[in-house]
């Protein structure tokens, strides 16, 4: 559609909406999505006289940068607005979150006027130079966009200059839209589209986007493209062989929900994560017995947590390809980790590559969930007693050091794996107490931080194991339900906050490179590949989670109407 086609569509939503009291103050974005949104706003008494003025500057502006034929257009209008000094509102953005700042700009009465969306996606109030959680006015950045903006730099202010912030509600249409959506959302919820609580195939189509896109990082070699910085299009350094593995679980979670007839994309480039990963980072030792042990050979660390998440991805892969071609593989992983467990059941966490000894006793709490929950998974393909002994070791220490305080959802991954198998008392409340106590924290979190969704979620699969055994009939006595859904609803609801949906894309560098993703806002909207996995796993076990309460729903629907 031209401008013209999609103004026309968006003017009918645009104009039937209340206003607040005159003046209107509109915006209008419209990008092709190769290229940043361009923004042009206008202020009138009267809406359509206000809409007019916007889009034929708008019009001017896309001709002017080379007639740019755009596929979306966004219309937000101001709805609230309170004027501030040029020091509250230094003060207010050093005292928040980096790229938390909601709220748009206004100076010189609505001459000069940034939304939120530009702020933010143009790092206006985030100083990369500084380590600092909180964000900060960066006028070289202001200046930049500006004069980009409005042909000139953003004006000087002193600390009693007063500014207006404002709030918007918005509309947009994009090619292929029958009706425009609307955005009503504030504060963590604005700038995306409205969506319905509840919807599990929502978020079943958002992870398998989520899926789609990773697919598209995995290069023709099998190597990710690792990450972005969308603000700038600039690319996250390194590479991590765990995050290799543990994204190509995630992507055979989504490959998992496609059936039959889909997913064909997805799965040829898992497949060719997988040779990549095999040819590029496996290192392989002879033990005693004459048996191989293989581990991954992270720049000369051969760390637990990645043969862990390479065992997750293999005996996955292999069940859904009803495949044994990796079974001598995954065994050789399997040993590998047994020769970084301790009489205890402790692990060491890392050995070094040159001569497999130890070179750091403790990293980090995941590599102890992902070591158990991968060889939990290979047995109950080998159903080996090594693997099963070794599990319960692991777990009968983390019994004993409380490793439950470290609130980690590959722990919680790992208990719903064991107590599938080793249904115990003392297990089952290792994964109650790594996830319950912590529900509160969950939900006032500010941040998405995705791996807390699958923490509750392994936490509820196992809860409702638990209901079909008579002997933990008293623990269940002490789950505060209640809590447990609004927590696990709430957090799956913000997540989607955290979703690269068209029209917050289409702000940043280069929108067709990001949409469909999943993003870190603190982190400067960085997507990685590891930042899109763990959105993937928590959403399918969402979606999941809601189709089961609609059953039960249905069920006692129909049970009340029976007694009837």
């Amino acid at each position: 559609m031209s401008l013209k086609d999609l103004a026309k569509k968006l003017y009918a939503t645009f104009i039937k909406n209340k206003f607040p009291a005159a003046p209107c103050k509109v915006f209008l974005s419209a990008s092709n999505m190769h290229e940043r949104a361009i923004v042009r706003h206008a202020v009138d008494d009267k809406p359509e006289n206000a809409w007019n003025a916007a889009l034929n500057a708008l019009n001017d502006a896309l001709n002017r940068a080379g007639k740019i034929k755009p596929t979306i257009l966004r219309a937000d209008w101001v709805t609230s607005s309170q004027s501030v000094t040029w020091a509250e509102f230094v003060d207010t953005v050093k005292n928040t979150r980096r790229n938390f700042f909601r709220k748009g700009i206004a100076l010189e009465n609505y001459q000069i006027a940034f939304m939120e969306q530009e702020l933010n996606a143009n790092l206006i109030l985030c100083n990369d130079a500084l380590k600092s959680d909180n964000g900060e006015f960066v006028a070289a950045k202001a200046d930049a966009y500006c004069m980009k903006r409005f042909g000139c730099k953003f004006p000087t202010l002193v600390d009693t200059d007063t500014i207006e912030i404002f709030e918007t509600c918005a509309a947009f249409i994009e090619d292929g839209m029958s009706v425009p959506l609307m955005m009503s959302g504030k504060g963590d919820y604005s700038g995306r589209r409205d969506t319905v609580k509840g919807d599990g195939e929502l978020f079943l189509k958002l992870a398998r986007t989520g899926g789609n896109y990773l697919a598209r990082q995995c290069n023709k070699n099998g190597l990710f493209t690792y990450g972005i910085y969308p603000c700038d299009n600039s690319i996250v350094p390194e590479y991590n062989a765990l995050r290799h593995f543990s994204t190509l679980f995630a992507m055979t979670d989504v490959y998992s929900t496609y059936g039959k007839l889909g997913g064909m994309t997805l799965g040829k480039a898992i497949s060719r994560g997988i040779d990549y990963g095999i040819k590029k980072f496996f290192r392989y030792r002879t033990l005693p017995d004459g048996q191989q042990a293989a581990y991954i050979n992270d720049n000369g660390q051969l760390k637990l947590g990645s043969s862990g998440v390479a065992l997750l991805t293999l005996t996955h892969w292999s069940k859904l390809q009803h495949t044994k071609k990796y079974l001598p593989l995954m065994n050789a992983i399997a040993r590998g980790i047994f020769t970084m467990q301790k009489n205890n059941g402790c692990f060491v966490h890392s050995l070094n590559a040159g001569n497999y000894t130890v070179k750091d006793e403790f990293l980090t709490p995941f590599y102890d969930g992902e070591a158990v929950f991968g060889l939990m998974r290979l047995y109950d393909i080998t159903k080996a007693a090594d693997l099963l002994k070794s599990c319960e070791r692991a777990f009968d220490y983390f019994i004993a050091t409380e490793h439950w305080k470290n609130h980690d959802h590959w722990l919680s991954y790992a208990a719903n794996e064991l107590t599938v198998y080793k249904p115990e008392r003392k297990y089952f409340m290792f994964g109650l107490k790594n996830c319950l106590p912590y529900l509160a924290y969950i939900r006032d979190r500010e941040t998405n931080w995705a791996t807390l969704l699958e923490l509750i979620m392994a936490t509820y699969q196992m809860l409702c194991r638990m209901k079909t055994l008579p002997e933990t009939a008293d623990i269940l006595e002490h789950v505060d339900w209640n809590l447990l859904h609004e927590v696990l609803n709430y957090r799956a609801e913000k997540m989607l906050n955290g979703y690269f949906w068209s029209e917050a894309a289409m702000y940043f560098e280069k929108p067709e490179a990001i949409v469909g993703s999943f993003y870190v806002r603190q982190e400067k909207f960085r997507v990685r590949i590891d930042d899109v996995q763990h959105y993937l796993s928590g959403f399918i076990a969402y979606s999941e989670y809601l189709k089961d309460e609609q059953n039960k729903k249905f069920a006692l629907a129909v049970k009340r109407t029976d007694e009837e």
